[in-house]
């Protein structure tokens, strides 16, 4: 009896710090290279839709936190391409980025509830030859809608 008096004390914190500190990884390496360039995803969401098929690409996700690639495509030689993107949030700050076969990282639109965008927006993205992947990455993020037009390299 007198175990568990002791334990629980120490339980119900631990359960409180990682109930508290779970989405602050999104935030902390929301700006980090690195983390954003790892071959791996991390993230949470909840109420996520997606739809993929030939260069067009839409989600929606009612709250998300953390790094997703969503296109991934090895190419035999460099090519420029024209993304029309729609990015929109109600809460949090998200961006779509671009990864080369380097791992550098370069950031194609950013996105917060000030900066939504009202329809489609054209980006020209440089991809090289091997590797390239488009990313989300975000951190607090409600109501996320994000659609991408392109044709498939």
């Amino acid at each position: 009896m007198n175990r568990k008096k002791i334990y629980l004390p120490w339980i119900c914190l631990l359960c409180l710090l990682l109930t508290a500190c779970s989405n602050a990884f999104a935030e902390r390496e929301y700006d980090s290279d690195e983390k954003i360039s790892q071959q791996g995803d991390h993230y949470s969401k909840k109420g996520s839709v997606s739809h993929s098929k030939n260069g067009d690409y839409s989600l929606t996700v009612s709250s998300f936190n953390g790094r997703q690639t969503i296109w991934n495509k090895h190419l035999k030689k460099a090519q420029t391409i024209e993304l029309d993107v729609s990015f929109r949030l109600s809460n949090g700050q998200a961006k779509l980025v671009h990864i080369d076969k380097e791992g550098t990282v370069t950031t194609i639109i950013e996105c917060s509830p000030n900066t939504s965008t009202d329809g489609f927006v054209t980006k020209t993205v440089s991809l090289t030859s091997g590797e390239n992947r488009l990313k989300l990455v975000g951190y607090d993020c409600s109501d996320l809608a994000l659609d991408l037009l392109f044709s498939e390299p």
